[in-house]
């Protein structure tokens, strides 16, 4: 049984996610619930009775409900934050949710590579859901590792349009202000409008979802981060289907997705040239990383001097292309020592380095090996 809320952007591309794994020949007698009104403990017990071998969930539930998982003790998927309390008791379950340390970490990369703001805000929804929270204070952090302050306004979409113009009126132009999903950045965006604000000349306006419902139909059309919610949905059948044919339980509990990338509009400015030159060399890295590429590599592609490119890559990301092609490297490497079983002399292989200089690298960046870093994250989850 799968739960999603089909009304959403994110519910769509999860599903999206689930039968792209179905379609890769795995026989599913699949019972799909498409919003929270039909997910009731009742509907649960009786699915269970009727021999159902597990639940895919993707929206939020009660205490009630986890009460209900735990006592028939089936396998569940959940698409959403963990909840400890539940993993600590209830042992065949998973959590796959959004990265939003990644997702606030991908704002301040974004406002950071167009050229310097007078003042930043991050415009958080009236919403008690950790993703809430937590890419607000990701975004606030990250900006202050700068020497950036981020002023906060809480409740933006259930305050009066002329309160939030009025926080938009009071922050130093031009401004760059994150909203923390699509909807509140649309709120924002009406209210530079009731306040005579330019967009994106005097307020720079960044959402997070990637919802064309909104983003392609504001004035002007929302620039958004792009959560990773296919690969969610793929990863949370794959998991489900690892339970259902497996007693053991599995020993990952929780699964974290960051930024898929930024679909640029025209809500933010237009990225500066050694910006967009260093946005380039990223997006190159990230595609070719495990491919053994150097900084040699970068260069070329980016068709400029050595030089140039070393400079606009410090000037705006504080790194060196060299370090950024390692960073990149490692968290692979990271993932794979946490998500997989594979040999550390394997994972170097896929990474196109030597396992020696590998595991010298690791110790350097972490203060530990890959093998201390493997039993930790494993000790961690269980």
């Amino acid at each position: 049984m799968a739960a999603f809320d089909l009304s959403s952007e994110a519910g769509r591309r999860k599903i999206s996610g689930l039968y792209r794994f179905l379609s890769e020949g795995h026989d599913w007698n699949l019972t799909l619930l498409r919003s929270a009104e039909n997910l009731t403990p009742e509907r649960i017990e009786r699915a269970a009775k009727q021999g159902v071998d597990g639940f895919l969930i993707a929206l939020p539930e009660s205490d009630e409900m986890h009460k209900q998982h735990k006592l028939l003790g089936l396998p569940v998927v959940f698409i959403d934050y963990p909840d400890k309390a539940l993993e600590r008791d209830f042992t065949r379950c998973v959590f796959v949710f959004d990265d939003d340390l990644a997702l606030g970490s991908a704002a301040v990369r974004h406002f950071r590579t167009q050229g310097k703001y007078k003042s930043y805000g991050y415009a958080e929804a009236d919403n008690i859901r950790p993703w809430n929270r937590i890419r607000g204070e990701r975004f606030v952090s990250g900006m202050a590792s700068h020497g950036m302050k981020v002023d906060v306004l809480k409740h933006t979409d259930t305050r009066p349009a002329e309160e939030v113009a009025a926080w938009l009126t009071s922050l130093p132009r031009p401004a760059g202000v994150l909203a923390s999903f699509d909807d509140v950045a649309r709120v924002l965006l009406e209210a530079c409008r009731m306040a005579k604000l330019k967009v994106p000349e005097d307020v720079a306006v960044l959402g997070i979802g990637n919802d064309p419902l909104v983003c392609e139909h504001t004035a002007p059309s929302l620039s958004s981060i792009v959560p990773r919610f296919e690969d969610e949905g793929y990863r949370a059948a794959r998991e489900l289907q690892a339970m259902m044919l497996s007693r053991h339980s599995p020993q990952r509990r929780e699964i974290a997705f960051g930024a898929q990338g930024i679909e640029e509009r025209k809500s933010t400015t237009r990225t500066q040239q050694g910006g967009a030159l260093v946005q380039r060399g990223l997006a190159f890295i990230a595609e070719n990383v495990l491919a053994g590429i150097t900084v040699t590599d970068v260069v070329r592609h980016l068709n400029v001097s050595w030089r140039l490119a070393d400079l606009r890559f410090r000037e705006v990301t504080g790194a060196t292309i060299q370090s950024t092609i390692i960073e990149a490297r490692l968290e692979k490497v990271k993932r794979w020592l946490t998500d997989t079983d594979m040999s550390i002399s394997d994972i170097a292989q896929h990474c196109g380095c030597v396992p020696g200089v590998l595991r010298n690298l690791f110790r350097r960046r972490f203060g530990m090996s890959m093998r201390e870093w493997r039993k930790r994250q494993t000790a961690a989850q269980t």
